[in-house]
């Protein structure tokens, strides 16, 4: 159990159930909750029960896991009407298929789930990742924690500034890591901004979303709850959470028997890996066995050395695990931290203006406005990671201690500005001009790589 109590859900199909039914009771035990659900059709609900009268899971474990009838949450019925009527140009009066329905269908579960919940945070887990060992969603001191990997998908936000209109990209690394800690409250605020949206049709939040997205958008799965939480959060009340770097394997299934891993091979993988996948169109070919699930290989490498080494022999075009910083010197890890755009109640529009100027250019960005002020520094938030902080029109809390780790503190503002002299000289706050920014991002990237 984590320092806080919430509870947990796992959006699963009766057949994704079944196929990871060999370690459910290690999900159980392991993920930091106070109940985990398993939502689904009744038929979930069924084969739960019957894996508890089996004994397949047993004891404290079966009281912990329970079952939600996904229609108690969002009828399916109703979310499959709207996208197969967006979708006519193409069925032309049929159905939209039930696998390309259920891709969104079980994203808005998760985000529609907010309005049942009555504690202040709930978390959700793939049904396809198994917990290597235990762990907390949040710091010694309470803070919670947004976890990222290192991949990005172009499409997920594209949809995000179409349907929260001035969201855009924060962080170079992706928030979709098989789970994620919800904050109830954030997640109602954000499916309400979501339906003020009056440009786009309909009005219930996953509405709007199936509605942004044309026939081809929505067979290509161009939405992500993580992406557009992580994203809305970074915007909006980025000190809410602390940013974690999180390792798990999505390609167990090519490596290891799911049915055959045993105890030797998880605390193997947890010295490198939080948790593992078995993706369903995962399987372990014959030049594959024998290798990662091989004593003699575990005694003299880490599960990290075996994937790179296994990644960079075939993986080709595929998902690649990767770290922030691994085999990169030091210029190459300092070019790629995060710079944090702090701005006062003035200064928000050209803040916002200089970070998407920066994005552009290969920054990493989070931006903050005036809720920098709940915390006595940065650095108790971001500062792992951190590059540089930027102030526009408002001092830098812990501006002392971030110098001595050696992260640059600098002061932006306009020619005319009165009192600590700005380290940047800024353009107008409605400058739009491209010949205005130029110069700008010019100085600002021999600051940060100097």
């Amino acid at each position: 159990m984590d320092i806080r109590e919430y509870d947990g859900l796992v959006v699963v199909t009766p057949k994704d159930f079944q196929r990871i039914k060999h370690h459910h009771g290690r999900m159980i035990g392991n993920l930091p909750v106070r109940r985990l659900y398993f939502v689904g059709s009744g038929e979930v609900g069924r084969l739960l029960e019957e894996e508890k009268a089996s004994g397949v899971i047993d004891g404290s474990i079966a009281e912990k896991a329970l079952f939600l009838n996904e229609d108690d949450i969002l009828p399916y019925e109703a979310v499959s009407d709207v996208i197969s009527e967006a979708m006519q140009d193409v069925l032309l009066g049929e159905k939209a298929p039930r696998g390309l329905v259920g891709w969104y269908y079980q994203q808005f579960l998760k985000i529609s789930y907010s309005k049942l919940c009555n504690d202040e945070y709930y978390f959700v887990w793939d049904g396809d990742t198994i917990p290597c060992r235990e762990f907390s969603m949040f710091d010694a001191g309470g803070q919670p924690y947004l976890d990222y990997k290192q991949e990005h998908h172009k499409e997920y936000f594209n949809t995000i500034e179409k349907i929260l209109p001035g969201m855009h990209k924060v962080i170079g690394p992706s928030f979709i890591s098989e789970h994620m800690l919800f904050k109830t409250d954030t997640v109602k605020q954000m499916m309400s901004k979501i339906e003020s949206n009056d440009g786009i049709k309909g009005t219930k939040y996953w509405e709007k979303i199936v509605n942004s997205l044309n026939s081809n958008l929505l067979q290509s799965n161009s939405f992500s709850e993580f992406e557009t939480y992580g994203t809305y959060v970074a915007l909006t009340d980025p000190m809410a959470y602390r940013l974690r770097e999180w390792h798990s394997m999505r390609v167990a299934g090519m490596f290891f028997d799911m049915e055959k891993i045993n105890e030797r091979d998880f605390t193997w993988l947890g010295r490198d890996f939080t948790a593992i996948s078995f993706e369903k169109n995962h399987y372990v070919r014959e030049d594959c066995r024998n290798l990662f699930d091989n004593p003699e290989y575990q005694m003299k490498l880490t599960a990290r050395q075996m994937l790179e080494v296994a990644q960079g022999a075939f993986y080709g075009g595929s998902y690649i695990e990767k770290w922030d910083y691994s085999n990169k010197d030091e210029a190459t890890q300092k070019k790629e931290r995060t710079v944090f755009i702090l701005a006062g109640k003035e200064s928000e529009k050209i803040a916002d203006d200089l970070s998407d100027r920066l994005v552009r250019v290969g920054e990493n960005i989070v931006v903050s406005d005036h809720h920098y002020g709940d915390f006595e520094s940065v650095d108790a938030v971001l500062a792992s990671d951190l590059k540089a902080v930027i102030a526009i029109g408002c001092e830098i809390p812990g501006e002392e201690g971030l110098r001595k780790r050696d992260i640059k503190c600098l002061y932006a503002g306009a020619k005319d500005e009165t009192g600590k002299k700005p380290d940047i000289i800024l353009p107008a706050a409605n400058a739009d001009e491209k010949s205005d920014w130029e110069p700008v991002v010019e100085q600002i990237l021999a600051l940060l790589n100097d």
